[in-house]
Order: C-alpha cells, then sequence, then structure tokens
C-alpha cells in the first residue's frame, strides 16, 4: 500500500469500526438479489483468470465471484485491515490468492495483469472516482472487464451515508449513472451498461481495443 496521507486515518478508523457491525446490517436475502442483478451480466466473466475486487470488505462478493468464475485467482483490496480480517474469519475466501490493505487511488499492483475489476458496494467511497478509473484501466489487460455495482439504488446510498453522521462519508455519493459513464469513457473503456435503477446501481465497461 502506499503511504497514506495523514488526513486519511479518520477513514481507516471509521472503516475498521464498521467491519464489526457490517454484516449484521444485511439481509439473508442480500445474496439472492446480488445474483438477480448479475444474472444478465454473466458474460463479464467469461474465461476470467485474475479479479481483482476493489474494496472487498467483510467478502461479501467474494461467493459470488467463485461462483461465475470459478477458476479465477483474486486479489481482493480494502483501504481497512479489519474488514479484510473479517472477512477471512468468515470463511469468504473463496478463490483468494492475496489480500492487500491498500487505496484504490493507488493501487499496488503491476499493469496489465488482471481480466476483471469488481468494486461492490464501495465504489462512492473513492473520492477521486477519475484516479481510482484510471489505476483500474492500468491493471486490466487488452479486453479486460470492469464492473461497478451498489445493490442498493443511487438514493439509498447517500441516505445511508448522511444517516453515518460522519462528513467525509456523508459526502460519499454517487454521481447519476449518465454522468459517471462519460468518465469510464475517458479512462480508456467502452461503457457496456449505465444502469441507475430503484434497487441498484451498475456500470461495466471494457478495455477499449488498440487503435
Amino acid at each position: 500500500m502506499s503511504a497514506a496521507e495523514p488526513h486519511d486515518h479518520d477513514l481507516y478508523t471509521f472503516f475498521d469500526a464498521l467491519a464489526i457491525r457490517w454484516d449484521a446490517q444485511h439481509t439473508a436475502a442480500r445474496d439472492d438479489h446480488l445474483a438477480r442483478l448479475l444474472a444478465p451480466h454473466h458474460a463479464l466473466f467469461d474465461g476470467v483468470r485474475h479479479v481483482v475486487d476493489v474494496g472487498t470488505g467483510t467478502g461479501a462478493f467474494l461467493p459470488h465471484l467463485d461462483r461465475l468464475a470459478p477458476q479465477a485467482r483474486v486479489t481482493a483490496l480494502d483501504l481497512s485491515s479489519v474488514m479484510l480480517a473479517h472477512a477471512q474469519a468468515s470463511g469468504r475466501t473463496c478463490g483468494v490468492c492475496c489480500w492487500l490493505r491498500a487505496d484504490a487511488h493507488a493501487l499496488p499492483l503491476a499493469s496489465g495483469q488482471a481480466d476483471l475489476v469488481t468494486c461492490h458496494d464501495s465504489f462512492a467511497h473513492f473520492e477521486r472516482p477519475a484516479q481510482a478509473l484510471a489505476e483500474f484501466r492500468r491493471v486490466l489487460a487488452p479486453g479486460g472487464a470492469l464492473l461497478i455495482l451498489h445493490d442498493i439504488s443511487r438514493e439509498h446510498v447517500a441516505h445511508v451515508h448522511h444517516a453515518t453522521g460522519h462528513p467525509r462519508i456523508q459526502a460519499h455519493v454517487l454521481p447519476p449513472a449518465c454522468e459517471l459513464a462519460p468518465l469510464v469513457t475517458a479512462a480508456g473503456f467502452i461503457v457496456l451498461a449505465a444502469i441507475d435503477a430503484p434497487d441498484h446501481y451498475l456500470i461495466t465497461a471494457r478495455v477499449c481495443p488498440p487503435p
């Protein structure tokens, strides 16, 4: 992980504390909901050998990666070491070859090594989205894919973050999908889907082919 700015330590503290109670805030129906949301996008996972999961948290998305890309090795990253520890303790270690405490804006990974970058319930927390997207593009191989997914609506994300009372987290909101899509394009992707729905928020994209 690259050296953190001093002001980032309040984020570490927030997410470390949240890790203890995060899983209890979600219902058993969440996995079924995620499976339904992912069903139309199975092609993203075809032939995937290496997934970089950015913002792994307590690992809720890892079983879905294992189901959709069972042969893939997964690099799981999160800003919070406590989140990662909870993911490992939960047994959600499906396919994970490496656990990294890392910042999405400066991924400690070599360029062109991944086939898929996934961000489940994490993209709203990336305070410099263009920089994060540039990092995702850098670590992806030609033909690689990107999945950004929140399994609640953009408005619900804003409500949840506002309720924390934490000034920086309150500012972590998702732009409308139609506004994020041009940023994804500018980072070197072809956008496949940009969805702002009442029950989820989703962007899928592929790396632009060379000219």
